[in-house]
């Protein structure tokens, strides 16, 4: 038996374009029966897609992640599938990940200014919102 499975789909909680209510609605259109939401750095959108799914008895939610993390002279992405999402600990973990992601793009404005591309940081932090700041928000601004 054959399943349509994507376990590697972001969100507007990082640098997804659509919300957890459309990325569910969308995947459940498209005939997938299991989805794993793994925005970088931030769960903030599992909640939502939990409360969505119900609407389709037929489709599984993995919880996940993906973090990212320097490591000498490169960026790594790692993926966790079955987080637990609501646990404190994980959750001051990731506070952590994501002062790194805005350290981050900070570091690409500052960069493409070098280059004459003059980005607002407050406009970046506008794109991204309440989500984990990424390249996206900074090419957006």
């Amino acid at each position: 038996m054959e399943a349509k499975v994507d376990l590697h789909l972001h969100t507007t909680v990082s640098d997804g374009r659509l919300t957890p209510s459309e990325l569910v609605r969308y995947t459940a259109a498209q005939g997938l029966e299991v989805i794993a939401i793994s925005d970088h750095d931030i769960t903030d959108g599992l909640a939502e897609a939990y409360s969505v799914i119900q609407e389709y008895p037929n489709m599984t939610l993995i919880p996940a992640i993906e973090l990212s993390t320097d490591v000498p002279g490169d960026e790594v992405h790692m993926l966790g599938y079955f987080i637990d999402y609501e646990d404190r600990e994980f959750q001051n973990i990731l506070d952590r990940f994501r002062e790194g992601r805005l350290d981050r793009g900070e570091l690409m404005v500052k960069k493409l200014a070098e280059y004459g591309m003059n980005i607002e940081w407050d406009r970046v932090l506008e794109i991204a919102g309440e989500g984990s700041v990424g390249r996206p928000h900074v090419a957006l601004a």
